[in-house]
């Protein structure tokens, strides 16, 4: 069985000849430092070329996929305007094309203070955010080309998202965190005004990546959104149905009217079980991390809604992966029991693999599920 075929199968929610594998999706990939030690753990040479910069992670290399037999491959935007990539001179900051300030702590990056923290007047929202150009091409450049050659490849095609925030955190990052939170109860025009500007900007921007693949991308990611710490939303179900689901719908709407039959998955980390009757509503088709905290019951949420949205994800980061391969085994062990029964399922892990996972275990992970994740 192809990938594509693999991974296509399992997304109609039926049984494949195994369950089909993923990594280096947005919200999934592998840190620089233990990217590097991957490389020369394969044996493969030099790095690829970075796809990006102002990231923890900067190389998509096929030649690992290759090496661990995952099923799907990427699509990746030619820039995204969230990327911090323009250094202050002279100084220990670096700006991200809407003008919002990073510090840089190797490898990790971090916002700073948002650029609306201060802001009394709507208008600041304009006047004080450099608003990006969705139609500038350096967004979409190179998509045409990896779109159109992997698409013959056999591989199952994923369109990485176009900011790697959603309406919810991007206008949290840009206002700051309890800022916004206080707006939503406090000053819903504000809120409001902010999340329609940043959902503009997604919307162009995903409108003009997707037009750029073509025909040539299976699924697209939702720039991630968290809505929820280990144990229990950030808000209330009804706060987001009335305050941020129409901005993630407008997006998804965006997305159905330029390719109407993709796949959309979204990234939401925490206990979002109660939300996810309205993703699905909402024509989410794939959920990502189905992690394993407190609040979050991934074998509960698979029972509830399995036959109805599909889940990427499942592999603890936090504890498994850095730990011994008993501990990776086990893991994996308990992501095929719970969440793979009759299909909907793909294998990957919860969040970012960082440097503290040793190269064997992302080895063994792949290795291991290729062979407790066949369907009998």
């Amino acid at each position: 069985m192809l990938p594509v075929e693999r991974v296509t199968k399992s997304l109609a929610h039926k049984v494949p000849d195994r369950v089909p594998l993923a990594l280096w999706g947005g919200p999934y990939g592998i840190v620089d430092p233990l990217y590097m030690a991957l490389l020369e753990k394969f044996q493969l040479g030099e790095p690829a070329q970075p796809f990006r910069k102002g990231h923890t992670i900067s190389y998509i290399d096929d030649r690992i996929l290759d090496a661990l037999g995952t099923d799907t491959r990427y699509i990746f935007p030619g820039a995204s305007p969230s990327s911090p990539t323009h250094p202050e001179p002279n100084g220990n900051l670096i700006y991200d094309d809407f003008g919002q300030p990073w510090r840089q702590t190797y490898p990790y990056y971090s916002a700073t203070d948002g650029l609306l923290k201060n802001s009394t007047s709507v208008s600041d929202i304009d006047s004080l955010v450099n608003w990006p150009d969705v139609n500038d091409p350096k967004w979409t450049k190179g998509v045409s080309e990896r779109a159109k050659s992997l698409m013959d490849s056999g591989y199952f095609v994923i369109g990485r998202m176009v900011l790697s925030h959603g309406p919810f955190q991007m206008a949290s990052d840009l206002r700051g965190m309890e800022n916004f939170m206080v707006d939503m109860i406090a000053q819903p025009d504000f809120a409001i005004a902010l999340l329609e500007r940043v959902t503009d900007t997604i919307c162009g921007l995903t409108r003009n990546y997707l037009e750029a693949a073509g025909n040539n991308m299976h699924m697209i990611e939702l720039p991630g959104d968290d809505y929820a710490a280990n144990d229990n939303l950030v808000f209330s179900p009804k706060l987001f149905r009335k305050i941020i689901r129409p901005y993630l719908e407008k997006i998804i709407k965006t997305i159905r009217s330029v390719q109407p039959d993709i796949k959309i998955m979204l990234h939401s980390d925490g206990a979002i079980g109660k939300l996810v009757p309205d993703f699905i509503e909402m024509g989410v088709d794939v959920l990502h991390p189905l992690e394993p905290v407190s609040g979050m019951d991934p074998a509960q949420i698979k029972q509830l809604y399995g036959e109805t949205i599909s889940f990427l994800g499942g592999v603890d980061i936090s504890h498994a992966l850095p730990g011994t391969i008993a501990n990776v085994r086990e893991d994996i062990d308990r992501c095929i029991r719970d969440l793979a029964p009759g299909g909907g399922y793909i294998m990957a892990p919860c969040n970012h693999l960082q440097a503290d996972v040793p190269p064997e275990n992302v080895i063994e992970m792949y290795n291991y599920a290729k062979i407790v994740g066949i369907y009998t």
